[in-house]
């Protein structure tokens, strides 16, 4: 499994970044109102940058590390492949990858695999989230553990939860977009030139 991670002493602009907007709280430099947004949302969701290096999450919802088992801080700065295991299906990892290449939201059905090792089905809708000026800012993954999953492959089993997860892509792209163009940094001292 993927162990690799960026907050995990590299250093460099990425680093630095992925800290920033992970330690909003303490550091007082991203927007205060979109992690409020991010935590009110009650699904279990991460938000990943792809302006940096393997695309780490930046963001893990408290449902996201309650199904997973990881801290929100064993989470922050790894890519969402180390979840993945030995029975994880590579053709739903490929439409994860094509989704991402073409900067398109997909929905699939993954085997991922919690801190304790033990499998999961995870129904997951991956979906670009859009700056004002239309650049892919972020790409928002929500998780559905599938506890009991039809293996058939019913195609109205889960309509519920999928409507679910288009509720809090909805949700997260809302939180974003109401920086109004600023980015997630702001400052908190006044600037003369405003």
């Amino acid at each position: 499994m993927e162990n690799s991670r960026i907050g995990a002493g590299g250093g460099g602009v990425a680093e630095t970044r992925c800290k920033e907007i992970a330690e909003s709280a303490v550091a007082g430099v991203v927007c205060s109102s979109l992690m409020l947004s991010l935590t009110h949302i009650q699904q279990s969701f991460v938000l990943a940058d792809p302006k940096l290096p393997d695309i780490p999450i930046v963001h893990a919802s408290k449902v996201f590390c309650e199904i997973t088992g990881y801290s929100q801080e064993e989470v922050i700065g790894r890519n969402c492949r180390f979840l993945q295991g030995p029975d994880t299906d590579p053709e739903a990892v490929q439409k994860i990858r094509e989704s991402i290449a073409g900067e398109r939201a997909c929905t699939v059905r993954i085997l991922n695999y919690r801190k304790d090792k033990t499998s999961f089905w995870n129904h997951l809708h991956l979906s670009p989230v859009r700056s004002a000026t239309g650049e892919v800012a972020f790409y928002v993954g929500v998780q559905l553990a599938m506890d009991v999953v039809d293996s058939a492959g019913d195609e109205n089993v889960g309509m519920t939860p999928y409507m679910k997860q288009l509720g809090a892509v909805g949700a997260v792209k809302v939180a974003v977009r109401s920086l109004q163009g600023s980015g997630l940094r702001r400052s908190f001292k006044k600037n003369s030139e405003e």
